[in-house]
Order: C-alpha cells, then structure tokens, then sequence
C-alpha cells in the first residue's frame, strides 16, 4: 500500500527501509516522514507567497484605463437594471418615479 501525498511526487510508503517481509515502518518512521513532508510543504507555500514582481508596461495611462473600463462596465450594468425595473418590479418603480416627482417638486 503507497499512500500519495500532495507534495510533488512524494510519496509515503508503510513499508519504506523494510523488504517485502510483511514487517511495517514504526510510528517514529512515519512521523518522520510526516515531519519531512510539513517541512517541504511549508517551504513551497512560503515560495509561493511572496508578491509577483511588478510588469515593466503596467504604467499609470494603464490603470487609469483599466479603471475606466471596469467603471463603464458597472455603469452599463446598473443601466441594464435600470431598464429592466419596470418590467420586474412595476410597485417599485412607479414609487420611485413618484417619489423623484415628489422631491423635485418640492425643491422649486
């Protein structure tokens, strides 16, 4: 019986340093093993984390349109909604739409 870990191709085996004897590890072996295994895993998770260098081209015009797009995207969204409130929810919007009456009404 091999026992397949998540860390890149290695794997725990209950007969590890024994021959085909019928004789298995001890628990001192396996949590060695087990040890061994923590160790590297917190080593590639540790490589991992560290932030991604910055790409030479993401300059201030690209984030600036980046944002504007992702600002366009939400607007054009919630105009979509808009549109379709009449439709799904008639009560709300013609509260709303007098409410809005209302207000502007009394600003004058």
């Amino acid at each position: 019986m091999v026992l397949e870990a998540g860390v890149e191709g290695v794997s725990l085996s209950p007969r590890t340093n024994c021959k085909r004897t019928g004789s298995m590890v001890t628990k001192a072996e396996l949590e060695a093993q087990v040890a061994d295994l923590r160790r590297q895993l917190a080593e590639q998770s540790a490589a991992s984390q560290q932030p991604p260098e910055p790409e030479p081209h993401d300059t201030v015009a690209d984030r600036i349109a980046e944002n504007f797009d992702n600002w366009s995207g939400q607007l054009e969204e919630a105009l979509t909604e808009l549109e379709d409130l009449p439709h799904k929810r008639p009560i709300l919007f013609a509260l709303g739409i007098f409410t809005l009456g209302y207000l502007l009404g009394r600003s004058r």
